[in-house]
């Protein structure tokens, strides 16, 4: 069943979320039975590891050096508490479309499913010779809201697709202006928490656009830096995982035998995958 699904040619999956990683990562990943999740310094996104400047936020008058140093506290409490994780999804392929040669090619190519990502396959699978993991969505979703019940500091933001967009504007002025609506005497510890800025959570720039990136957030007010790690553990979720083509053969990983295995190979460009635990 999952096999037809993965080499469906006519859509795209929405319930299938695919995880690159290092072969190092996979083995802590498999012994484990859980996953890390990344916090906003290690991203490689800008939007997201060099955060605003908060001075930029006050009017500069003595009298509101607090302001600042409470805008400070928020940015810090903003890289400590927020955990995020990320997948990869199949791109939609519209079917009234098929009528046209080249999109037809596009579909037969596979090349829009979440597995077949070369890109992806280069910068954080070793350059192919990592693994690509594939969850259910539905089932990994229940497990992360499982973690609000492991403290009361614990708030989950509504999983989502990432918005592509190169217009930063209103970004830039939910960050930074203060002025309009607020009062100076208000306390501002928690003015980077707010909904109005978390939703720019869920927006990168269109540079990162063919990621299809898919992801969970969360923010733990129990963490306390940004170098405190936090885990989830994924249940039944993972369905399957693919080798890279450069895998080496040789490493067996301790996959569960309910968890599907394949291997991917490329031929002329276009990605093939066949089962390797039948």
């Amino acid at each position: 069943m999952l096999e037809e699904r993965l080499k469906n040619w006519s859509s795209g999956d929405e319930s299938l979320l695919y995880h690159y990683t290092t072969l190092s990562s996979a083995c802590k990943i498999l012994e484990n039975q859980s996953l890390r999740l990344s916090n906003l310094a290690n991203t490689n996104d800008p939007l997201e590891f060099s955060f605003f400047n908060s001075l930029e936020c006050c009017w500069g008058e003595i009298d509101e050096k607090e302001v600042f140093r409470e805008l400070e506290i928020s940015r810090k409490r903003r890289e400590a508490f927020v955990r995020m994780m990320c997948f990869c999804k199949d791109k939609y392929c519209n079917q009234e479309d098929w009528t046209n040669e080249k999109n037809q090619n596009y579909a037969d190519n596979l090349l829009f499913k979440g597995w077949a990502r070369s890109r992806m396959w280069a910068q954080y699978a070793d350059n192919h010779a990592g693994v690509c993991f594939i969850f259910d969505k539905n089932v990994f979703k229940k497990e992360f809201e499982k973690l609000k019940t492991k403290s009361a500091n614990i708030e989950i933001l509504p999983d989502k697709d990432i918005d592509y967009s190169n217009y930063l504007t209103n970004l830039e002025a939910a960050m930074k202006d203060i002025r309009k609506g607020h009062d100076i005497n208000q306390d501002y510890t928690n003015f980077y928490l707010e909904p109005e800025r978390l939703q720019y959570l869920f927006q990168k720039c269109e540079d990162y656009r063919d990621e299809n990136e898919y992801r969970f957030c969360l923010i733990n007010r129990d963490l306390r830096t940004p170098d405190e790690q936090m885990f989830i553990n994924y249940g039944s979720s993972l369905l399957a995982i693919i080798y890279g083509q450069r895998f080496d053969n040789i490493i067996k990983l301790l996959i569960p035998n309910e968890v599907e295995q394949y291997r991917i190979n490329w031929r002329y460009g276009k990605p093939e995958i066949w089962r390797t635990d039948k």
